[in-house]
């Protein structure tokens, strides 16, 4: 077990954090791609209030369990931040983060959004690159807390 694997003692507040982190990345979006995604995620709230907030909350461990391959090597070689290591490895950590949400999406019980989740699947790059930053400063701003 990792220091990064004690995010899970704090998961309420990482887990809040990381909802507001994912409802802000989502406004961000733009174009046909952002169009697509807000869409999707305003008529899944509207099905299920609080799914953004009750989803980081249920995929945390997985997420953590994801990433944390990412912290030990970020670790390892002692870089500016952890943010700055998702960013320079932008499609091998954007695989880990694909392979919790394919995993989960055979879940997905909200009408449309297991649709909008395979028109969006091919595009996670795109939409995940430019967000590696802000998350990895997230959980590592969470992990030094100590």
């Amino acid at each position: 077990m990792s220091e990064f694997t004690d995010l899970l003692n704090k998961r309420e507040a990482v887990a809040s954090d990381l909802a507001t982190f994912i409802n802000e990345a989502i406004s961000r979006q733009s174009g046909i791609t952002g169009i697509a995604l807000k869409g999707a995620v305003s008529a899944a709230k509207k099905a299920k209030p609080g799914i953004v907030e009750k989803g980081s909350n249920a995929l945390l461990p997985e997420l953590v369990d994801a990433l944390e391959p990412h912290w030990l090597q970020y670790k390892a070689n002692l870089g500016e931040s952890f943010g700055d290591y998702l960013s320079a490895h932008k499609s091998d950590v954007t695989n880990s983060l694909l392979e919790v949400a394919d995993r989960n999406a055979k879940n997905i019980d909200v009408p449309g959004l297991d649709k909008a989740y395979k028109s969006l699947r091919g595009k996670a790059e795109k939409i995940l690159g430019p967000e590696l930053q802000g998350l990895g400063n997230l959980l590592e701003s969470h992990v030094e807390e100590h």
